[in-house]
């Protein structure tokens, strides 16, 4: 099977309950990573948008893994959306997929970002700690990067300091720190980037959070996004200025290897 979708048929948002919130896991042969941590932000993000979820996450967790399994396949995508009805209360859609690869060319040579005008929500207005299904914002600066012939959009906060990607979390190598920006400043807390500061820490690698500028990312020594689709992918350019030696840094190709060693030993896996 090439796709499950549970239900089969699902019913257009209305006004009234296009306020749902989502979730994107990697399943590696046949196994969830970090399936706990996954449904922690999911309940999360139902508890800050006022929705009622009837299951508890162990339900919910148990309905996940009979999807993938009943979709067959091994190396998965599966996505979980929760939309409120007229009463708050969540109606759970789960779509399981192929993982499909990125380029190879991208982890060889690096990608391209550019840091665009499109503005996400202030944490003011909705904290964006909450993964919730209004992606328009998303959807421009994807637009915007296509526009500057680059492969990935970088968000700016209203004060001016690097956020996050479209789908990615964002830090940098300098003299050997990883660094990144705070939640605090507007950006989801990712599941793949916790488990790649797990993996620096566990190899030495001194860690910390700041508000990061342009000025800090042109002047890195090697610049990096982590997601559950890209797992660990080096940024060789930003707004046309070559990073470090303009291709993948040791240090990202370390903790690349190292997620991966990471998912492994995690889900027992062999590779």
């Amino acid at each position: 099977m090439s796709r499950f979708v549970e239900p089969a048929s699902w019913t257009l948002p209305t006004p009234a309950s296009a306020s749902g919130c989502f979730e994107t896991m990697r399943a590696y042969q046949g196994k969830i990573f970090r399936l706990e941590a996954h449904l922690d932000r999911l309940y999360a993000s139902l508890n800050y948008l006022g929705i009622r979820m009837p299951l508890t996450p162990r339900q919910l967790a148990k309905r996940l893994v009979r999807a993938l399994k009943a979709s067959t396949l091994r190396e998965a995508v599966v996505r979980i959306a929760l939309l409120p009805d007229a009463t708050r209360e969540a109606s759970t859609s789960i779509v399981v997929q192929p993982a499909r690869p990125l380029p190879a060319s991208w982890y060889q040579r690096g990608i391209r970002i550019a840091i665009v005008p499109t503005r996400k929500f202030s944490v003011s207005q909705i904290d964006p700690q909450a993964k919730f299904s209004a992606r328009l914002g998303s959807v421009m600066a994807v637009m915007e990067a296509h526009l500057r012939k680059v492969d990935e959009a970088i968000f700016l906060d209203g004060m001016g300091s690097v956020t996050e990607s479209t789908a990615s979390n964002l830090g940098m190598i300098t003299r050997g720190r990883l660094v990144s920006p705070p939640c605090w400043l507007g950006l989801l807390a990712g599941i793949t980037w916790q488990a790649v500061t797990d993996v620096a820490r566990a190899r030495g690698m001194a860690v910390s959070e700041s508000p990061l500028t342009r000025h800090d990312l042109y002047n890195a020594d090697e610049v990096l996004l982590s997601s559950t689709l890209k797992e660990v992918l080096a940024v060789t350019r930003v707004d046309g200025r070559v990073i470090g030696t303009g291709k993948p840094g040791p240090c990202t190709k370390r903790l690349h290897r190292g997620f991966r060693d990471l998912v492994r030993h995690e889900l027992g896996l062999r590779w």
